[in-house]
């Protein structure tokens, strides 16, 4: 009995998402609908309270690691890898809409992969995006990992690599875990002597993006790159 109630309950909920879609849904609910493909067959709704109530939201969930995720009562290794797996996925798909487009002229896009591909660091990263004559994104690699406050790199390093991927033009972005995008005095100062180096090989620094989870600031909006 309590199987095919757990059964009617499951079903209703993905009817619920055929109709209404994911902005119909609530945290909770998206969370309670994932979890059903994850557990089979187990109750899953007080899972989805606890995994809420330890990490916020979403995308706290996503951005956890799945150790931690695994230490909540009914999640498994495999059931905490597959929001690893979902986050990847996202990571992704950002990637490949970024791919063919003048990131340039859609900024917007170009952030939004940023912040999901470094938001789940709680150290700094700096990434480098390689971009060629059209501001089309070739290549996007982290270089760089450091304390919860500083990643260290050196900009010839970065300009040189730059050159070797042909690149026509380059777009740096590191994160800060603080949340607080404000550029610092170090950032300002890096940001410069790489546009010098850059300048140097003929390759251009068209942007300097600082991100977090919820936030995201240009140099170039703020032009700073003069």
């Amino acid at each position: 009995m309590m199987e095919q109630e757990r059964n009617g309950h499951r079903g209703r909920l993905r009817s619920r998402y055929l109709k209404a879609g994911g902005d119909g849904f609530t945290d909770y609910d998206i969370i309670e609908l994932v979890l059903t493909y994850a557990i089979p067959r187990r109750d899953v709704k007080p899972i989805a309270r606890e995994l809420l109530r330890r990490f916020k939201d979403v995308a706290g969930i996503m951005d956890a690691d799945p150790k931690e995720i695994s230490e909540v009562s009914g999640m498994g290794n495999n059931s905490a890898l597959l929001f690893q797996l979902m986050r990847d996925i996202c990571v992704r798909y950002l990637e490949t809409k970024v791919r063919d487009i003048d990131v340039i002229s859609s900024p917007e896009k170009l952030v939004d992969y940023a912040r999901m591909k470094l938001s789940c660091y709680t150290d700094e990263v700096i990434m480098v995006i390689c971009l060629n004559t059209k501001n089309h994104v070739i290549d996007a690699e982290i270089v760089s990992r450091g304390t919860i406050d500083a990643a260290v790199i050196y900009p010839r390093t970065i300009a040189l690599d730059a050159l070797r991927r042909k690149a026509a033009s380059v777009i740096i972005v590191h994160n800060h875990p603080s949340g607080v995008t404000q550029p610092s005095a170090a950032d300002r100062e890096f940001t410069r002597a790489l546009a010098e180096a850059l300048k140097v090989l003929d390759i251009h620094l068209l942007d300097h993006l600082i991100v977090s989870r919820t936030d995201a600031f240009s140099f170039n909006e703020h032009r700073l790159l003069r």
